[in-house]
């Protein structure tokens, strides 16, 4: 049997010549994917101050002037920025940032593949990522995984042109981008492990151009292997050690559900597709293959630590560009309408979870955040002057409670109720003083770091329902997590439901 002129050409050593992907600027398909990405993309932007802020958010303004010693470039850059602000910034400001860097990590995700897989494929990445809801909440937090996620697309797509372009100035660009992206946030080093290995396999095939391939450039990629063995192992086993303190124990069902969940089923399974079809592809094989690696590492990760899906967020651009090529989007002269309708149609199904929950998270679900502000106004508004007011999330109330302050750590209009502080509720119950309870109910499964927490939480529980009387809810429905946020009153003395 004879074996296609592009299987062939793919699995022939001495093919090894400038990359050749179909970059055809007039292909309307491609610009029809580009322009859905541009406008999702700009989504990111809006309804920034609508969402009530939660935890993570409030501690990265509480944070920003404490410059964290894992991820400085997200806190110095975060900062610089919060610092143009009169006064203190609102939600909208402190999220501006991460929407920015949402759309340029859309944009990044077509420059970034353009040479390996072609204009099409990348133009399609880049309407996947924009049509993610994932992408789009994570645009919205003022968080840095935008940030990271934008700087790994660019470092990846800078290194790969240096390296099989022989392009010694990109190549270190590139190398620099990923260093600063794994700063910005340590999860983006499970790309950038697989990034420093693969090519070399691709260079031992003679896969790389042979005049790229004798370039100094190649002097640099290994030089900065050396150092990332020789430094990065150390700053890897610091964030790694703070990494397992904070999360606790591994679940590889837990990491398993999460990401499944949110790069979605659909998108999930072209990735699958495109693996298998096009991982011995010369173009794209340094970029899938670093893809799939990072994946199996986090997968791995799992075991040990508990790695939930945002820890490989900066990995959906690149699952969204094998996915691309699983749908087979090569172009030519002989393409019918019915095959561009076909692509379309499959595009669009791959996209649909994304686009539904997108929906979804505008509409009814209140950016899939609790919704602390209106929790906390409740009660400021009906409690007396000596009530004692328990909550969840303290510093998300002191952000709304307390406007002067951005020291949002020392938390003064309420007290935290978490583990820790677990019977302060029932302690109090002996005085009569009337006590104002927000929680959110899911949170009670993270009451586990102490021996008694256990026997704890069912003795708050049982003050919930014999002592307490549910006054007001603030529901986020048709989301996979609780995210309700309710308000108990205790009763008071002489009540008859006492």
């Amino acid at each position: 049997m004879e074996v296609s002129g592009a299987v062939s050409s793919a699995l022939d050593p001495s093919a090894a010549k400038a990359l050749r992907p179909e970059t055809r600027a007039r292909d309307p398909l491609m610009l029809a994917f580009l322009g859905l990405a541009l406008g999702l993309g700009a989504l990111r932007f809006a309804s920034l101050s609508s969402w009530s802020l939660w935890l993570d958010e409030a501690l990265t303004l509480a944070d920003v002037d404490g410059r964290g010693e894992v991820n400085p470039v997200g806190y110095r850059l975060f900062g610089w920025f919060y610092g143009l602000a009169d006064g203190r910034p609102d939600e909208a400001w402190l999220r501006l940032p991460a929407a920015f860097f949402g759309l340029v990590s859309i944009l990044a995700t077509a420059w970034a593949f353009w040479p390996f897989v072609g204009a099409r494929a990348a133009a399609l990445a880049a309407f996947f990522v924009s049509s993610s809801a994932w992408h789009l909440y994570w645009s919205q937090n003022a968080r840095f995984y935008t940030l990271a996620q934008a700087l790994a697309l660019v470092g990846g797509g800078a290194l790969l042109r240096g390296l099989f372009g022989g392009s010694t100035w990109r190549t270190a660009l590139g190398l620099l981008l990923l260093a600063l992206a794994a700063a910005t946030h340590p999860s983006a080093a499970f790309l950038v492990g697989p990034l420093l290995c693969v090519p070399w396999v691709a260079r031992w095939l003679d896969w790389v151009p042979s005049d790229a391939a004798r370039a100094r450039a190649w002097r640099i990629f290994s030089l900065a292997g050396l150092v990332a063995l020789v430094l990065g192992s150390g700053w890897a086993l610091r964030a790694w050690l703070v990494w397992e303190a904070r999360q606790g124990t591994g679940s590889p069902l837990h990491f398993a559900k999460t990401a499944g969940y949110l790069i979605t089923p659909t998108l999930g399974l072209a990735f699958l597709v495109g693996a298998l079809r096009r991982w011995r592809e010369r173009e794209s094989f340094v970029a899938l293959v670093a893809t799939v690696l990072a994946l199996a590492a986090a997968a791995l990760a799992s075991g040990f630590v508990r790695v939930s899906a945002q820890y490989v967020f900066v990995l959906l651009p690149w699952i969204a560009m094998v996915a691309a090529l699983g749908l087979a989007v090569r172009t030519g002269p002989r393409e019918t309408l019915a095959a561009r309708l076909r692509l379309v149609l499959l595009a669009l199904l791959v996209a649909m979870p994304g686009l539904v929950e997108s929906g979804l998270y505008f509409l009814v679900r209140h950016g899939d955040r609790p919704r602390w502000r209106e929790a906390y106004a409740y009660v400021f508004e009906h409690k007396g002057a000596r009530d004692l007011v328990l909550g969840m999330d303290a510093p998300v109330a002191e952000f709304y409670l307390n406007p002067s302050s951005s020291r949002l750590r020392e938390w003064s209009a309420v007290t935290w109720l978490d583990d820790w502080r677990s019977r302060l509720p029932m302690d109090w119950a002996r005085y009569g003083r009337r006590t104002w309870l927000v929680i959110n109910a899911a949170q009670l499964d993270d009451w586990t770091l102490q021996p008694t927490s256990g026997e704890r939480r069912a003795e708050f529980e049982r003050l919930l329902r014999e002592e307490c009387v549910r006054v007001a809810s603030f529901e986020v429905p048709l989301t996979p997590r609780d995210l309700d946020v309710h308000v108990y009153v205790t009763r008071a003395p002489g009540d008859p439901q006492r």
